[in-house]
C-alpha cells in the first residue's frame, strides 16, 4: 500500500488538511516557502505516488518572459556531465523555466536518470544562480525538430527562490510600467 497524506502529516507533525493542501498545490492556501519544501521533499522520501494529487502538472507559480541565453549541462546521477551546451530560457518563475534553442554537441538525451543544471549568463541579476532542474515536460516547439523543455527547479533554497521572486517582480513591473506609459502616450494623441 502507497504512503498516505495522512502518514507524511504525521511524519512532519503537521495536520493532514496542511499536506493535502500544499501537495495539491491549492492557490488559495497559504504555507511558507519552507513548509511547502518540507512537504514535498519529505513526501518524496516516503514514496508518495505523487500521481494522487489532483493538479499534478499545474504550475505553482506564474513564469514571465525573459528570452535570455544560458549554458546548460545534462547532468547523470553519478555526477558525471553527460553533455553540454546553450539554449535560451524564454520564460521563467520561482518554480522552473521553459528551456527553448537548445544546442548540444550530442544531440541527444541519456537514457539513465538526469538532471539539468542551467546557469542564466545573460542576466547578471541571476548570475550567481545554477539552477538543477528536473524535466517535467518535453515537447516540440513551433519550429519543426525544435524540442522546449519544462523544467522544474529542484533542490532550490528559499534565498534562491527569493532572488528568483524579486527577478520575476522587477521584470513584471518594468513591463506593467512600459505598458502604462504607452497607453499615456496613445491617449495624448500624435504631437
Amino acid at each position: 500500500m502507497g504512503v498516505s497524506q495522512q502518514a507524511i502529516a504525521d511524519a512532519l507533525g503537521l495536520s493532514r488538511t496542511t499536506v493535502t493542501k500544499i501537495l495539491n498545490r491549492d492557490p488559495k492556501y497559504s504555507a511558507s516557502e519552507a513548509t511547502r519544501d518540507l512537504v514535498f521533499k519529505t513526501a518524496e522520501k516516503m514514496g508518495y505516488d505523487f500521481t494522487t494529487i489532483r493538479r499534478p502538472f499545474k504550475r505553482e507559480y506564474g513564469r514571465t518572459e525573459i528570452n535570455a541565453q544560458c549554458v546548460i549541462e545534462v547532468v547523470l546521477e553519478s555526477g558525471e556531465i553527460f553533455d553540454k551546451g546553450e539554449a535560451t530560457a524564454r520564460n521563467i518563475g520561482v518554480g522552473g523555466a521553459l528551456i527553448t534553442g537548445l544546442k548540444l554537441p550530442k544531440d541527444v538525451l541519456p537514457l539513465k536518470p538526469f538532471t539539468i543544471r542551467v546557469r542564466f549568463t545573460d542576466l547578471p541579476a541571476l548570475a550567481s544562480l545554477i539552477g538543477e532542474c528536473q524535466v517535467v515536460r518535453l515537447t516540440d516547439s513551433s519550429e519543426a525538430g525544435q524540442p522546449e523543455f519544462g523544467v522544474k527547479f529542484i533542490n532550490a533554497s528559499v534565498s534562491d527562490r527569493k532572488v528568483l521572486k524579486d527577478f520575476i517582480d522587477q521584470a513584471v513591473a518594468a513591463r506593467q510600467a512600459a505598458r502604462a506609459e504607452a497607453m499615456a502616450q496613445n491617449a495624448q494623441g500624435p504631437n
